[in-house]
């Protein structure tokens, strides 16, 4: 009998036993008022399942009538403890995308406080994997309830505000003609203030400032029902709600990335909105010098934003992480994008052809190749430290690699493949011949067999291309840049201009 056929029988007789058996010695009175409900269970499996049980069945929370120990827990729903003393039992726990997202919230709650971190853990990756095929309201709507639980369910709540946060067109932007989208009645004024607050303090979230200020005020004004529509009718006290009301929001939004025609037309008007040192900041900015040293307020930079039609923000994290020679997924708490992707060439705007390739990417330094693979969801792409130049010569490097991955970034599916020979890293072609290796990766002869790098990214040797981009990678000076030059001549007793 095969290990196989063993578990699975024990799983049978487990079930069997959380199903049927006569011989519980624990009730567990679960729930308060008109809803509750008694569950029979077994000390020594609750024991060894779960520490929470440990402690509370050998402690002094407990009392016994007879020999049977009377527990009640009253902050659980009796509807989602069946389904973790069902994980306790059996291992096994059965989701679908019908449970609400208050009733999400209550399980992995639940399961926290009794300690089944691998249950919380399983739960918040099995919603990972079905999110996007709900509807961009329900995605609201969890969002929202997930930002008051931001400590215990930290990985399905990042991944969230992430895929929110870098295709705000298709939550936000009513004129998306998308079935789906039809429905939204600009979702954004359906975010709650700790959810809407998360999304603006981000550097990643891909929303114009001016419509950030736009939609900030529409937001306020749903907030408060009695505000008129039309900010020319606002008095003093329509102002001063309006103000309390948006006060948290003002330091995260980054108007000195606005530009000089909608400041003047979208927010001069309102500018008492905002606190008067800010006011007065902006203002100076605007009308008299752009000096970020004659301003007590603080400069945010411009939102972080890839401007890339086949991946998103953390196809370019995974891609970074890469660069800095690391192996594995990139870490959500590593967040710091050490490089600019600058946009050289895409087919579907510049062409496919060779030359559009030497006219824009020859030397340009390090550069990132994107293929989007036609009737696929795969991306495959190679990383070349060194420069395009057309010298028709094998260049060598340590530093290459090719990879492939699917879009949502599945870890199961992604390739990283380094240089194995370095001699042969880069054919630097003065034709058409361009690519990775020997025929690792080759753009234009749309080839992958397997030869200087360390294995295949894809299992067929050849492909079709829907579309390619090629980025400049720049790594940021991080010792002195840009915005802090005046802070540094200051320091020196330099003028700066």
């Amino acid at each position: 009998m095969s290990s196989e056929t063993l578990s699975n029988s024990l799983l049978r007789d487990l079930n069997r036993l959380y199903n049927d058996a006569d011989d519980y010695d624990v009730i567990i009175q679960v729930g308060e008022e008109s809803d509750i409900e008694d569950f029979k269970a077994h000390s020594n499996i609750l024991r060894i399942r779960s520490t929470y049980f440990n402690a509370a069945l050998s402690s002094n929370w407990v009392k016994k009538d007879g020999n049977v120990i009377i527990f009640k827990k009253p902050n659980i729903k009796p509807y989602v403890f069946k389904i973790i003393l069902k994980y306790i039992y059996t291992g096994i726990v059965i989701l679908d995308t019908n449970i609400s997202e208050k009733n999400l919230i209550e399980l992995i709650i639940a399961a926290d406080e009794i300690n089944l971190d691998e249950l919380i853990d399983y739960i918040q990756k099995y919603f990972i994997t079905l999110i996007h095929e709900l509807p961009e309201k329900r995605i609201i709507k969890l969002f929202n309830e997930l930002s008051y639980h931001q400590g215990i369910i930290n990985t399905l709540y990042e991944y969230i505000k992430e895929l929110i946060s870098s295709d705000t067109k298709r939550f936000f932007d009513n004129n998306n003609n998308s079935s789906s989208s039809n429905n939204n009645n600009n979702l954004f004024l359906e975010l709650e203030d700790n959810s809407l607050l998360s999304l603006i303090e981000s550097d990643h979230f891909q929303m114009e400032e001016i419509k950030i200020w736009n939609n900030l005020l529409k937001w306020a004004i749903k907030k408060n029902s009695k505000i008129n529509n039309d900010t020319s009718f606002w008095k003093d006290k329509e102002i001063e709600i309006i103000k309390e009301t948006i006060y948290q929001f003002i330091p995260h939004v980054r108007f000195f990335q606005i530009s000089s025609k909608d400041y003047y037309n979208k927010i001069y008007p309102l500018s008492s909105l905002l606190p008067k040192k800010l006011e007065k900041d902006i203002n100076l900015y605007f009308n008299v010098s752009k000096n970020s040293s004659l301003l007590s307020s603080k400069i945010l930079p411009p939102r972080i934003n890839v401007n890339s039609g086949i991946i998103k923000m953390d196809h370019i994290y995974q891609i970074a992480h890469w660069i800095d020679k690391k192996q594995g997924k990139f870490s959500l708490s590593s967040k710091e994008l050490q490089y600019d992707f600058k946009l050289l060439l895409r087919g579907s705007r510049d062409g496919f052809d060779v030359e559009h390739f030497k006219e824009q990417c020859y030397n340009k330094g390090a550069t990132l190749v994107l293929i989007k693979l036609k009737d696929d969801d795969k991306i495959i792409g190679g990383y070349n430290p060194i420069n395009w130049s057309g010298s028709s010569v094998y260049l060598s490097t340590n530093d290459s690699f090719i990879f492939s991955f699917n879009y949502n970034l599945n870890p199961s599916t992604t390739i990283l493949s380094r240089v194995r020979n370095k001699i042969n890293a880069i054919y630097d072609s003065t034709y058409n011949n361009h690519g990775f290796g020997g025929y690792d990766l080759r753009i234009f002869k749309k080839t992958c067999i397997c030869e200087n790098y360390e294995m295949n990214i894809i299992e067929t040797n050849s492909f079709k291309i829907e579309d390619y981009e090629v980025f400049q990678i720049i790594k940021k000076n991080r010792l002195l840049e840009l915005d802090d030059l005046s802070d540094h001549f200051a320091r020196n007793g330099w003028e700066f201009y």
